[in-house]
């Protein structure tokens, strides 16, 4: 009784959300095309208790782990905050993905920069 008990309840858990809210689930080689250069890091989109997270491995340390993090469908969105010399940016990505890839926006002081990025897959 405890093991159907067991299955059933992580069956209610797979079942709750949708496959399609998953598709930015992973690991991803995220691309912003900013006017001074183009920055790349690797980031990762992970279901927790309270909804989903992102972090990432920025090329740059004063960058915050991933807030208000939202998977809808293929879109998906989320904030990040910058902070150099005492000063704080915050940045709002947005974008819609499509199998191994995503593109979008990460909007940073009223400007939109292109933000791509592929599925990191290991290989065998």
């Amino acid at each position: 009784m405890l093991r159907i008990t067991a299955l059933a309840a992580a069956a209610a858990a797979i079942l709750t959300t949708p496959a399609f809210a998953q598709a930015f689930l992973g690991d991803w080689t995220a691309t912003a095309k900013a006017p001074g250069g183009d920055t790349t890091e690797v980031i990762k989109v992970a279901r927790t208790a309270d909804g989903y997270s992102v972090t990432g491995q920025a090329p740059v340390t004063m960058v915050s782990a991933g807030a208000d993090v939202v998977l809808d469908g293929n879109n998906f969105s989320f904030k990040r905050t910058l902070t150099a010399q005492g000063n704080s940016l915050e940045i709002d990505y947005k974008g819609v993905v499509s199998g191994d890839t995503f593109t979008g926006t990460a909007e940073v002081a009223g400007m939109q920069i292109p933000y791509t990025g592929v599925r990191v897959t290991d290989a065998k």
